[in-house]
């Protein structure tokens, strides 16, 4: 699910994608997926320290909310079966990359932005 309706104007990307699409769904721009605290959770926070990061750098990239809830996964709500399929794993943060290449954990995404520049 795409929820790009949500997003304030600056994670807005391409208004003719279909919200109803899969998380799977190929894209043009690297697809981050995060935790509901996203960008408004702490600092320290993997999902917000990589969203910064990608800011920074002036990558683009589509967001999707992928999990909502615990991290503790019998305290979760909902599954991250849709995310699995999607990336491989079921943690967050994860990347797609255009080419279809996923990178999840921080330490890896954040890497990965640092080449790009």
């Amino acid at each position: 699910m795409y929820l790009n309706s949500f997003f304030p104007a600056p994670f807005r990307r391409d208004e003719t994608l279909d919200r109803t699409s899969s998380l799977g769904a190929m894209s043009a721009v690297p697809i981050l997926y995060v935790c509901h605290g996203d960008d408004g959770g702490p600092r320290i926070h993997p999902c917000r320290r990589v969203q910064e990061a990608l800011n920074e750098a002036g990558i683009e990239y589509e967001k999707v909310i992928a999990a909502h809830g615990n991290p503790i996964p019998f305290l979760r709500k909902g599954s991250r079966e849709e995310l699995k399929a999607a990336s491989g794993d079921t943690k967050l943060p994860a990347l797609k990359l255009a080419d279809g290449t996923v990178l999840t954990h921080s330490r890896s995404i954040l890497a990965w932005i640092s080449q790009q520049s």
